[in-house]
């Protein structure tokens, strides 16, 4: 709604509509959701809800601290809506060089 001025249900249902054997996947950002700061457990579980009840089949669940009681709400608020869960843990570094710690 923030920079579409749209609904993101309404889309969502359309989207499922025109497209409907193909699975759609969003990120989640654990304990965040979708903002940028930290929401209560029933929100994170309703939201969660919502997208799969709108068409959302995979949720790619990541923290950007990799801070695990965080993954782990968005994590357990999938599964209690019957999602996919993609639980993934980021990293930014060159792995393929040995010097680096």
């Amino acid at each position: 709604m923030r920079f579409l001025h749209e609904c993101p249900w309404n889309r969502l249902t359309e989207l499922r509509e025109l497209i409907p054997n193909i699975p759609f996947q969003m990120l989640l950002r654990g304990a965040n959701a979708v903002g940028y700061s930290n929401y209560p457990d029933n929100v994170i579980d309703k939201f969660c809800q919502m997208s799969v009840d709108y068409g959302i089949d995979i949720f790619r669940v990541f923290d950007s601290l990799n801070y695990v009681p965080n993954l782990k709400v968005g994590i357990e608020a999938v599964g209690k809506a019957n999602g996919v869960i993609e639980a993934a843990i980021c990293y930014t570094g060159d792995v393929s060089d040995p010097n680096r710690k």
